[in-house]
């Protein structure tokens, strides 16, 4: 609890009056002292930890709760949709969140032994209590940022250490996913960034898998496996999220946007986005200025 603690007081320190605070690249601070409405993204392989308070991450039909001592982590780009659910005045929420770089684990992986392997593909996100020995590296990250000087020769060991123990612990399995050159979930991968660079672009899952290398069959089962969706449920959110960020940045009509994204009505495009966010794209929109939050 000591270590923990420390860890908390480091990020409370170094945070500001905004959700999240960047302090170093790839790498954040978050602190709420309210519960907040789930904010909607899209998530690059990252590893995040509780200090204080709780959160929910949910990624397709799968949700991972977790609260202060623990950790989550995610191995795919995916769309997700998060928010504080323990917070206030007197005990804000208090995050860490550390994007993973998959070419830093790749070439750690290789050069201590764990590679080359063919890991059974996983499900993309888990949780786990943060142990001591990955605690202790934190709080020397985090520590880095009250002494700048030591920051650009202490900083990249600090991280390797970290990334060290993310390979060996409790979701080792799912971490080396992130930095697997080949095998299944590299095709799986291929598949996700043409979705990510064409989601306005209708597509049809025979050659969604063939791109994969795969046959159909076997594309959907790994990709559901990996993502917790289907590709059309994929591509669907991606849609809407980018639909969602361009509402809130352009002064432009609903329908415009819903055309550019890739559908063919404004009413199919107002069905969906009700369905996924809860309102129309107009109260949906004055609802988030309201409360100040801003997209990621």
């Amino acid at each position: 609890m000591e270590k923990l603690s420390q860890f908390a007081a480091l990020i409370e320190r170094n945070t500001g009056t905004d959700y999240m605070t960047n302090v170093l690249p790839g790498i954040r601070l978050l602190r709420s002292a309210r519960e907040t409405e789930p904010l909607f993204g899209l998530a690059v392989p990252t590893f995040a930890v509780v200090a204080q308070g709780a959160k929910q991450t949910a990624i397709g039909d799968m949700v991972c709760d977790y609260r202060a001592g623990d950790y989550l982590v995610v191995s795919l780009d995916v769309p997700v949709s998060a928010h504080v659910t323990l917070a206030s005045e007197g005990d804000p929420f208090l995050g860490f969140e550390m994007a993973l770089d998959p070419a830093a684990l790749a070439a750690l992986a290789v050069e201590t032994g764990l590679h080359p392997l063919e890991v059974e593909i996983q499900t993309t996100a888990a949780t786990s209590t943060v142990s001591d020995n990955l605690l202790d590296p934190l709080n020397r990250l985090l520590g880095l940022l009250e002494a700048p000087a030591d920051a650009r020769a202490l900083r990249p060991a600090i991280e390797r250490e970290i990334m060290w123990r993310l390979l060996t612990g409790a979701h080792a399995s799912i971490i080396r996913q992130i930095g697997l050159a080949g095998g299944t979930i590299s095709r799986v991968v291929t598949a996700i960034e043409w979705l990510k660079q064409n989601y306005a672009t209708p597509f049809q899952v025979e050659d969604l898998a063939s791109r994969a290398g795969m046959s159909v069959t076997s594309f959907l089962r790994h990709f559901r496996r990996a993502t917790s969706m289907t590709p059309i449920q994929y591509q669907k959110r991606v849609r809407l999220i980018h639909a969602r960020t361009k509402l809130l940045s352009e002064h432009r009509s609903v329908a415009s946007i819903g055309f550019e994204i890739g559908y063919e009505s404004a009413s199919q495009f107002n069905r969906e986005y009700r369905r996924e966010f809860g309102a129309s794209p107009g109260v949906d929109v004055q609802r988030l200025r309201l409360a100040g939050q801003v997209m990621e």
